[in-house]
Order: C-alpha cells, then sequence, then structure tokens
C-alpha cells in the first residue's frame, strides 16, 4: 500500500512537472540575450572601401527577441540583435614566425529580423527550430575615410533549447546564423581558372547567445 502510495505521489509530480513548463497556446514571450558573434568575412570586392579581402573580428553580441504563440508548437517571433565589432586582416607568420592582426576600423551591425519558430514538445525542456529573414545595418567606421552605413536583406536560421522552471520564466540558449546580401562581386577570379564572374555575395557569420525567457 505504501509503495502505491510513492508510485502514485511520484507520477503525479512528474506530472505536474510538465505541465507547469510546457508551451500555451495564446501566450506571449520576452527574452533579453547576449552571448558571441562569429564574425565572418567580406570578400574581395565586396566594399568600395577595402580592395582586399576583410574579416570582421568575433565579438560580444547582445538584443533581444519577442514572440508569440500562435499555437502550442508554432510561433513568430521578432528580433533585434547587435554587435559592436572590427575590420581585421589576419596575417600568416610563415614556418616559425608568428602572425598578426592589423585592426582596420569598426563595424557595427544590427539585425532587425522576423521567424518562424517551431517548437518540439511541452516539457519543462523544449528544443526549437527558427526560419526567419529581416535586414541588416552595417554601419562602418574607418579612420581617414569617409563612410556610410548601408541596409542589407539578410536571411537565418536557427536552433536551440527553451528551459522553463515555471510556467512564466525560464532561460534560453541559441545558435544562429546570418547570411547578408553584400554589393554584387565584379572583381572576384577563380586563382585556377583565372575566370572573373559577375555575382551576389554574402556575409556569412553567426552567433551562440543565452537569456531569461519571461512568458505571460
Amino acid at each position: 500500500m505504501k509503495l502505491r502510495f510513492l508510485l502514485g505521489t511520484a507520477a503525479a509530480f512528474l506530472a505536474a512537472s510538465t505541465m507547469l513548463g510546457q508551451l500555451r497556446e495564446g501566450t506571449a514571450e520576452i527574452e533579453p540575450f547576449a552571448g558571441y558573434l562569429f564574425g565572418g568575412t567580406f570578400a574581395r570586392g565586396t566594399t568600395d572601401v577595402f580592395n582586399t579581402r576583410v574579416n570582421v573580428d568575433d565579438q560580444f553580441a547582445y538584443g533581444g527577441r519577442i514572440g508569440y504563440n500562435i499555437t502550442s508548437l508554432f510561433e513568430i517571433e521578432g528580433q533585434f540583435a547587435r554587435s559592436e565589432t572590427h575590420f581585421v586582416t589576419h596575417t600568416d607568420g610563415g614556418l616559425f614566425g608568428g602572425g598578426s592582426t592589423q585592426r582596420l576600423g569598426d563595424l557595427n551591425i544590427n539585425y532587425w529580423l522576423g521567424y518562424m519558430t517551431f517548437n518540439f514538445g511541452h516539457s519543462r525542456a523544449v528544443p526549437y527550430v527558427s526560419f526567419g529573414a529581416g535586414v541588416a545595418t552595417l554601419d562602418p567606421r574607418i579612420p581617414g575615410v569617409a563612410t556610410s552605413s548601408d541596409t542589407r536583406f539578410t536571411a537565418s536560421a536557427g536552433t536551440g533549447i527553451k528551459l522553463f522552471f515555471n510556467p512564466h520564466f525560464g532561460m534560453r540558449l541559441d545558435g544562429r546564423y546570418y547570411a547578408t546580401s553584400l554589393n554584387r562581386n565584379r572583381d572576384r577570379c577563380d586563382d585556377f581558372f583565372h575566370d572573373c564572374s559577375d555575382r551576389r555575395d554574402w556575409l556569412s557569420n553567426g552567433t551562440v547567445t543565452g537569456g531569461l525567457l519571461f512568458a505571460f
């Protein structure tokens, strides 16, 4: 009798824990986040400032998301993310010499994106995938060079997990990829075939972030 009581109590506790964490249709979510940007590369010919390939430095990133659960499994989200990074070049030091990194200027990146997010499950731990699009504002600051900001189309995909501590509070761990369209590249040649083509290049980078999750 005692064993039945203990088993019944444990089953009720597990069921209650699952219900506490479930995503609910018609609820909104707000998430401030912070993390790390993996910067990517501007290929040669994609800017009017540099005539060589330049890298975007890995840097701190932060922002926020707001979402609405249309159903318990399908959510629409809006995201703002910002990183105050730099243009850099990396040189190889050769067989025995050390390489070096030269900072060429600053680059602020602001992402404004909308997403479709698909949540899997109703437990305290809810994995998800997201697909979205929007724009990135690229704002360069280079000493001695007159520059202006530019806004470009950006596509994005992400995945992660939501961890609920109770129905209204939790945390979210997220990994996200961004592909930002740049100028048409009329000056990029293949070193082997010596073939130059007029094609569109992309700035590809990504973020790994974590944040608090508020649901109501």
